[in-house]
């Protein structure tokens, strides 16, 4: 990166190698923690529904046993699942740190949508990229976003 905190395209293309394995370790980590969410929620709800099934008749031992462990069940699950979406907000601020710490910037870690802030002239811009594109190809002023991406062929022509 130029001391400007800028970019030239050469400078951000040598930085996809390094991106494009960040951004697919980053979505395998987040994939996997997803799957235990899943799980986790699927627990809780049959937990829950366990729970309201429990039919209580006070001063039946068996019914509040069976109370008492439904309850301790659902906690637990409950646990399991504020646990699991823990770990997927700190595995996903993690990389966000990590793949940002070269300047870029992060629009969306699933798709790996990235800006690298550019500049021609005294026009700021974004050269911009996502995960499954081979180069950089296009770029967009600071306030068009994705929808307004252009083909870098006319980069030149537009300032």
């Amino acid at each position: 990166m130029s001391n400007s905190s800028t970019f030239s395209l050469p400078e951000a293309q040598a930085l996809l190698p390094r991106l494009r394995e960040q951004l697919s370790q980053a979505n395998d980590e987040l994939d996997s923690i997803s799957i235990k969410i899943a799980a986790a929620s699927q627990e809780c709800e049959e937990a829950e529904n366990a729970l309201m099934a429990v039919k209580t008749n006070a001063g039946d031992v068996v019914e509040l046993t069976a109370l008492r462990d439904a309850r301790q069940r659902y906690e637990s699950s409950i646990d399991s699942l504020t646990s699991a979406k823990r770990e997927y907000l700190e595995c996903f601020e993690r990389w966000m740190i990590e793949i940002t710490e070269c300047g870029v910037i992060l629009r969306d870690i699933r798709s790996g949508l990235l800006d690298f802030p550019a500049k021609k002239g005294a026009v700021d811009y974004f050269l911009c990229w996502r995960l499954g594109e081979r180069d950089i190809d296009y770029w967009h002023l600071e306030n068009d976003g994705f929808q307004g991406r252009r083909p870098l062929a006319v980069l030149d022509e537009y300032f």
